[in-house]
Formats: C-alpha cells, sequence, structure tokens
C-alpha cells in the first residue's frame, strides 16, 4: 500500500503475501498456452483443472517453502532468507523509479493499493 499524507509518499510491505500459480505443469514447449504461462485468476479460474494441485492455485509463504523444501532440498534455499528480501528491494525500486508519476493530480491524503507480480527462478 502507498500513502500520501500531506505530500508525502509512504510505502507499505504486506508481511505475508502469496504465490499465484498455474493449473497445468510448466512446459516450454508451448509459449502460447496461457494456461501454463499466466497465473493470473482471470485466466486460470477457467480452467476445468483450476485447482489441480493447490487450492484455488495460490500458495501462501510458508506452502510454498515446503514445497520447496520437498521438491528441492538439496538447493537449501528459505524463502524468507532468500527470496524474500529480492522481492522487498525490487519493490522498492518500482515505486522509487515511479514516485514522481504516482499522483499526477498531486492529491493530497490518499492511499492506494497495489499488487506485484514476480517471477521467481534459480537465482
Amino acid at each position: 500500500m502507498v500513502t500520501c499524507y500531506n505530500g508525502n509518499f509512504k510505502a507499505y510491505f504486506y508481511s505475508e503475501g502469496y504465490l499465484r500459480t498455474s493449473c497445468r505443469e510448466f512446459t516450454l514447449n508451448n509459449l502460447a498456452n496461457r494456461m501454463v504461462h499466466l497465473t493470473n485468476d482471470a485466466v486460470q479460474k477457467k480452467a476445468e483443472d483450476y485447482g489441480k494441485f493447490e487450492p484455488g492455485n495460490k500458495l501462501s509463504y510458508s506452502e510454498f517453502q515446503s514445497y520447496i523444501d520437498k521438491n528441492h532440498g538439496g538447493l537449501n534455499v528459505c524463502f524468507e532468507r532468500d527470496i524474500l528480501p529480492q522481492i522487498k528491494k525490487l519493490t522498492t525500486d518500482c515505486f522509487r523509479a515511479s514516485w514522481g508519476k504516482m499522483d499526477p493530480y498531486k492529491r493530497f491524503n490518499t492511499f492506494e493499493c497495489f499488487g506485484l507480480d514476480f517471477m521467481i527462478d534459480e537465482q
């Protein structure tokens, strides 16, 4: 959430987010397959196998950590230690880069909720 109070912007990061997932296994064979490559709920909920891997195609941070431990335990990756700090840094960079355009009408005493999308890979 971003607030503007008396012309001062401040951003807040909610501590418990979630990851949207796909109802189909990932593959690069067909990049046009929206059910594989778009995790947006408006797209996913139209699929017959919506929720196939997890309810509502969503994982909490702790559920994602369990997935990492089960499927990639040898990597010794901790979501809170290794991934979330990168997400917070990218979020900060994003809002700092767009501060000047956030409120083009220079309204005071306002707030806006934002959702950002990230792709997680091996790095």
